[in-house]
Order: structure tokens, then C-alpha cells, then sequence
């Protein structure tokens, strides 16, 4: 893994769950982002999980392997939602994921 990404991995795990979590709801484009921002039970998630991707590395997992999880779980679990309920079960499918690693 090359220095930069090492780097950005070790200061993500220093921040806070809830303001690595946070997103910048004012540039919020995408459905998911805008469900996401205008829902508390989908920013709890969102800080939930958060937790259990840093307790994921804390544990020993593979840091790259877990962003390009993250990613595909975005893309092809978080903003295939349509609504809240469709959200709130792809978050605990990830939780549950990450809490096993």
C-alpha cells in the first residue's frame, strides 16, 4: 500500500465516528445522499457504521480491501435505495458485514 493511502487510512481512524460519518449535506446530489441527509435514523446508521468499519480495522482487516468494499457497497447496495427502509436494511447488511471481519 503505497505511503499516501496508509497515511489517510491512520488519520480517518484518528477522527470521531460521527464526524467521519458526517457528509457535506450541502453538496448532497444523489437520492441515497439526500435520504441520507434529511433522515436521523440514516445518520445514525451511517455513525453505526462507521464505528464498525473502524472496530473492522481495529481488528485487523485489511484496510484497501475494506475501501473497495465500501465502494462497491455504495454503489451497488446504499444508492440502488429508494427509500429509508430499502437504506436502513442496507446499512445493517454492512454493519453486520464489517462487525464479522
Amino acid at each position: 500500500m503505497n505511503a499516501p493511502a496508509v497515511l489517510a487510512i491512520v488519520a480517518a481512524l484518528a477522527v470521531p465516528a460521527p464526524v467521519l460519518a458526517a457528509m457535506d449535506c450541502s453538496r448532497a446530489k444523489s437520492n441515497s445522499e439526500k435520504l441520507l441527509c434529511s433522515n436521523p435514523r440514516l445518520a445514525e446508521a451511517d455513525e453505526r457504521m462507521a464505528r464498525a468499519f473502524r472496530g473492522a480495522i481495529h481488528r485487523g482487516a485489511d484496510p484497501k480491501t475494506l475501501m473497495e468494499t465500501q465502494r462497491v457497497w455504495i454503489d451497488d447496495a446504499r444508492d440502488v435505495c429508494n427509500d429509508v427502509e430499502c437504506m436502513l436494511r442496507a446499512y445493517e447488511e454492512r454493519i453486520s458485514d464489517l462487525d464479522n471481519r
